[in-house]
Parts: structure tokens; sequence; C-alpha cells
């Protein structure tokens, strides 16, 4: 029974990184500029990465240069994905992951914030599109974003989150 649960919890929470893959469009980011052998591979890769930090964020042993760098990994896998796609799906899950299960404000501290068209708005940095975004870019948007909430990277999608409440309810 207990290896039953064990193994529920785990497909859960594989569907909960397929969800937000799904939801992100990260894949339609992608067009047809990835093989299909790349894109499966992306995905299993992600599974695995996403999979890995939650546990780090169970045990309390996430950092953020762990997270960046499971989003490097990502970016190795193919020329064409760009280190915005390869954060979308890992940054949206630990963050939901984070908030449902209330972990405390030292690891929410780690986590850096989902870029996307929402978020990277009024920012004054050249690259407003995922596909485009480069690492550079990235860690620019990150640093406004902890100068613009007091060090909490994260604050900087509730513009986000309030927009697709909103946009459901309607």
């Amino acid at each position: 029974m207990k290896e039953n649960l064990k193994e529920m919890h785990e497909m859960e929470l594989k569907i909960f990184i397929i969800e937000y893959n799904k939801a992100s469009q990260v894949d339609r980011s992608f067009g047809k500029t990835l093989k299909p052998k790349i894109k499966e591979q992306f995905r299993e890769e992600l599974l695995a990465a996403c999979l890995y930090l939650i546990k780090k964020v169970d045990d309390n042993t996430i950092n953020n240069s762990l997270i960046r760098k499971k989003i490097k990994d990502l970016t190795k896998i193919d020329k064409n994905i760009s280190y915005g796609q390869a954060q979308k799906v890992i940054n949206l899950c630990l963050k939901q992951y984070c908030f449902i299960t209330k972990k405390n404000e030292k690891i929410l501290h780690e986590l850096d914030c989902p870029l996307d068209i929402t978020t990277m708005k009024h920012c004054g940095i050249k690259n407003k599109n995922m596909k485009n975004v480069n690492e550079e870019d990235y860690l620019n948007y990150q640093k406004k974003f902890e100068e613009d909430h007091n060090g909490l990277r994260i604050l900087r999608d509730i513009i986000y989150d309030k927009e697709r409440i909103a946009g459901f309810l309607l």
C-alpha cells in the first residue's frame, strides 16, 4: 500500500509538471525548430529536473544556483532551446509547489520569477519573447525583479496571477 501511495505521489507530481508545460505552451513555442526526438528528450529531462528540484524544496536544500543550473542544462539539449523557454516550466512548478505547500520565506527567496510576456512588460530589457531570452537577459530580469520587490523576485509574478484569475472569472 505504501509503495502504491509513493508511486501515485510521483505520478501526480509528473502530471502537475506536464500540465504546466501544456499551459505555458513551451512545446508550441518550439514550433518546427525541434525534431520530435529532441522534443521528447526535452520533456523527459524537464520532468526529471522538476522532480529533482521539488525534492530539494522538500528537504530544504534548494538554492537559486541549482535552479539556474537545471535551466541551463535544458538549453544544452539543442541549440534551438532558449534560456527563456527552458526556465518557464521549472519556475512555474517551483512557484506553485512552494506556495501551495506553504514553504517558508527563506525558500521563496531562492526562487526566480517565471518569465512571460506579462512579467517582462515595462522592464526596459530588449527581449520580451521567451524564444529570444538568453541567459544574460534572464539574469537582468531577475535582478530588476529583485530590486523592485525587496529581494523576493517571485513577487513580480503577482501581476500574472491577478490577470489569470481575472480572465478566468470573466
